[in-house]
């Protein structure tokens, strides 16, 4: 009897195992002959899984902002307070490990290639719906936090959620950078307690 191969979650493991090299050559370095060559297949058996190029750039784009978002939602657990989620979103949002790194610096590398244009016309879009979608979950949070009376009403939520989504990403860039002195826990604390003198009720 054959082989079923589930289609998708094969789509997913090819994206996965493409990531170390994206995060090392960066896209446009990283023909699809190399990422056959580190994936163990001919190039006809890539194009089974994946129209071209782009394409799976489009998957690892969704992993990468997946593997964030849930990131952060494991580390909120069953904290109802939207502050206080706020709070981990930024410092738990900012704080690298190992994987978390390396789809950073794919992250990096994608902003580059999206404000060069290169991009194409599909995969632009697409990546700007998942920076919206990012920052509209912040702006959700935030006005969960003015319906509690947590934070001012008159507080413009999707300006406060812009400001938190350039931060960490600032602070993604910083700790690349400068780690292993740069004190996320320490800078975030400071950042999100100043934030509140300005929005928390009178």
């Amino acid at each position: 009897m054959p082989k079923v191969v589930d289609k998708e979650q094969k789509r997913i493991d090819i994206a996965r195992k493409t990531m170390p090299l994206l995060a090392k050559y960066g896209f446009e370095n990283t023909p699809i002959r190399r990422i056959t060559a580190e994936v163990g297949m001919g190039k006809g058996t890539f194009y089974d899984y994946f129209t071209s190029k782009e394409d799976i750039l489009n998957e690892i784009v969704r992993l990468v902002f997946t593997d964030w978002i849930e990131w952060v939602i494991r580390k909120m657990g069953n904290i109802d307070d939207p502050l206080e989620k706020l709070f981990i979103l930024v410092r738990d949002g900012s704080t690298l490990d190992a994987t978390f790194e390396q789809n950073m610096i794919i992250y990096v590398d994608l902003w580059r290639w999206s404000v060069s244009h290169k991009g194409s016309n599909e995969f632009i879009p697409k990546f700007r719906s998942y920076l919206e979608n990012g920052r509209n979950s912040v702006i959700d949070l935030i006005k969960e936090a003015q319906s509690k009376g947590l934070v001012k009403k008159e507080i413009d939520a999707a300006a406060i959620a812009s400001a938190l989504i350039a931060f960490i990403d600032g602070m993604c860039l910083h700790s690349l950078i400068l780690k292993p002195e740069f004190d996320v826990e320490r800078v975030c604390r400071s950042l999100f307690e100043s934030i509140l003198k300005g929005i928390r009720p009178t």
